[in-house]
């Protein structure tokens, strides 16, 4: 399913992420292991073929890929997954700010608010769901900022840099 009009902030433009969009500089993100730290994409090798394989995807189903776009250059700066269970009005939100240049400026800030705001007023979603590693704190940031609320801990669930990693689960409700 794909978003029916983009959303609009101040610093960014949210549409549903094409095929126009993969490029090798997108490929080049998912393969910086600094930047997918925090990521089980840092276990995978991409190319332009294996991206193109992840957005078929999503062709027929109910979830969404998006693309996060600088509002004045017009650059692709990250990507929004939203997977929904239909039956439960739940969606499980990621986002994913690959270029280096727009982290820590109040863009995933802004994506991750216009795409939790459209999900509770436009699609009306019960629950949105969000989870991180412990030691993701510009994300547990982000989150926080939405008022999402940790719902629950799964104790040492990945390994990271060699060492056991808690995942934080987060939650919002739109009642």
């Amino acid at each position: 399913m794909e978003m029916r009009a983009p959303l609009k902030g101040k610093k960014v433009l949210i549409r549903n992420f094409t095929r126009l969009d993969i490029s090798e500089t997108y490929v080049s993100w998912l393969n910086d292991q600094s930047l997918m730290a925090f990521s089980n994409q840092r276990f995978k090798k991409h190319t332009l073929a294996s991206c193109i394989r992840y957005l078929e995807v999503f062709s027929g189903t109910d979830d969404y890929f998006l693309a996060i776009i600088d509002s004045e250059s017009g650059d692709l700066v990250g990507t929004i997954t939203v997977y929904f269970s239909i039956e439960h009005r739940t969606a499980d939100v990621g986002l994913m700010l690959g270029h280096k240049d727009y982290r820590g400026r109040g863009y995933g800030t802004e994506a991750w608010m216009l795409t939790l705001d459209y999900l509770m007023t436009e699609v009306r979603v019960r629950k949105a769901t969000a989870g991180t590693l412990r030691n993701n704190f510009g994300m547990i940031r982000i989150i926080e900022t939405s008022d999402m609320k940790l719902e629950g801990t799964r104790v040492k669930q990945e390994i990271v840099g060699g060492e056991p990693m808690d995942i934080l689960q987060f939650a919002k409700f739109r009642e």
